[in-house]
């Protein structure tokens, strides 16, 4: 009887020089229409072994911090799906937006899945299958970049620091400042202040990020 047992493991919980694969870039930008609708990734197989690799395209729906949901869609088209990549090669990525004409940005993940060798899933084995999932933003022409920054109390009246993207472009948080009011004072932090407690580095049309704002303002 097979016994293969598959583990996946997510990009942030594994040092890279234990992947059997990397996938480059981890963030992509596209367009909604036209020739910027079509973007590439590479992966590229750093094991000593010949290496399949399944790559499918969800979309994410992401409203506080990075609690995201994944759900499937028709709007991207991948090829090739599947491939076989030979040690130390690479493999060219082609994903292309086939939707419709968007309002506003949203994000996808491209995700690339280590398929079991034909040879392992034969015998009874224990194998670590990999999983790495990139960031697509497909956003539409003369979207709109706005954002505001704001100290809240929490539940247990601690200061929070919280972002959210009014408006209808990605916000790229590394090239921001932020610009508060608190206790009557008027305060400014740049990202390499707000860069430790952010769990993010985008922020999507709606999407807030909210982090405990204290350590800001003890500085």
């Amino acid at each position: 009887m097979k016994n293969l047992k598959i583990v996946f493991l997510a990009l942030v919980a594994m040092p890279i020089n234990v992947l059997a694969f990397e996938l480059f870039p981890m963030v992509q930008f596209s367009a909604d229409s036209g020739n910027r609708a079509t973007t590439f990734f590479k992966v590229t197989n750093t094991s000593l072994v010949p290496l399949p690799i399944e790559v499918t395209a969800v979309k994410r729906h992401v409203v506080f911090n990075n609690e995201e949901t994944l759900n499937e869609t028709d709007d991207l088209l991948v090829f090739p799906p599947q491939v076989l990549i030979a040690p130390g090669k690479s493999q060219s990525i082609k994903v292309q937006y086939i939707g419709n004409v968007k309002q506003s940005a949203e994000s996808y993940r491209v995700i690339v899945s280590q398929l079991p060798l034909k040879s392992d899933s034969d015998n009874d084995s224990v194998q670590m299958l990999f999983r790495i999932g990139a960031l697509l933003f497909i956003s539409p022409p003369n979207v709109q970049e706005q954002y505001v920054s704001e100290i809240i109390l929490d539940k247990s009246s601690v200061p929070n620091l919280r972002i959210t993207n009014t408006g209808s472009s990605v916000i790229e948080l590394d090239k921001q400042s932020y610009n508060v009011t608190w206790g009557g004072e008027a305060m400014s932090w740049n990202w390499q202040q707000v860069e430790p407690l952010l769990p993010m580095q985008y922020l999507v049309p709606n999407q807030s990020a909210q982090v405990n704002a204290q350590p800001l303002l003890t500085q």
